[in-house]
């Protein structure tokens, strides 16, 4: 059996190719916290730690760095990119479009099993709500838009939403704001009635023009990404 140098267990198989796997657990550092925005990727720790040699992991910060998440400096390494307000509206604007574009097809194939799920992963967002689990909640409301998602035959869009999300959804301050977090399972359970009911245009402008609003989100996006909000706050007193 094959040692997994990534999780420490043996595999009789390797699913992936072991670049594939960095890509990943780099992925999911930067999505816990564990490497920041702004801050160097210290390459011969991650290679030592893992037990890897620096060619696959040269392979995964190079597509890490095509897809927007990090910096190849010459002569300075490796940085993990800061979001910009403009890089969150971009991120914003592209999934708002595709999603309520492939929704309208798929709403013929969504059956009350996939709307159960829907609702289930709404009540796990809900509970990391109250819990003040940010993780949790972002892990459930990917989940929830994936099971309709999954149901299209695009792949292509898909790929490009799923790597605008991570963008959105990677360097996470961690911040809980429990009024939008609210309105998030609020609009998913109004989003599953209109799916319900068989409303395959009527659920995709909701989701363009409500749930993926960016001009009517747009001050909780600034506090959760940019702490705007409480520097605002803080001047006024």
């Amino acid at each position: 059996m094959n040692p997994d140098p990534l999780s420490g267990q043996d595999r009789t198989i390797i699913a992936k190719p072991l670049r594939e796997q960095i890509y990943e657990y780099l992925r999911d550092e930067m999505y816990r916290g564990s490497l920041l925005p702004g801050s160097l990727v210290n390459v011969n720790k991650i290679s030592q730690m893992l037990g890897i040699s620096k060619t696959p992991l040269r392979d995964a910060l190079i597509q890490l760095e095509c897809d927007g998440f990090v910096s190849i400096l010459p002569r300075r390494g490796v940085m993990i990119n800061k979001l910009s307000f403009d890089d969150v509206r971009n991120a914003w604007e592209i999934c708002r479009a595709l999603e309520s574009e492939m929704l309208v097809p798929v709403v013929a194939k969504i059956t009350e099993a996939h709307l159960g799920e829907m609702e289930r992963l709404t009540r796990e967002m809900k509970k990391a709500s109250e819990t003040q689990d940010t993780y949790a909640f972002y892990q459930n409301n990917v989940a929830f838009h994936n099971v309709f998602l999954d149901l299209s035959t695009n792949s292509q869009m898909r790929r490009i939403i799923q790597l605008n999300k991570q963008r959105l959804y990677d360097f996470l301050t961690r911040r809980h704001i429990a009024h939008w977090e609210e309105e998030h399972c609020r609009e998913h359970m109004e989003l599953i009635d209109l799916i319900r009911n068989g409303d395959a245009e009527g659920s995709a402008l909701y989701l363009k023009e409500r749930h993926w609003s960016l001009e009517d989100q747009e001050q909780y996006i600034r506090e959760f990404y940019f702490n705007e909000m409480e520097m605002d706050n803080a001047q006024g007193e």
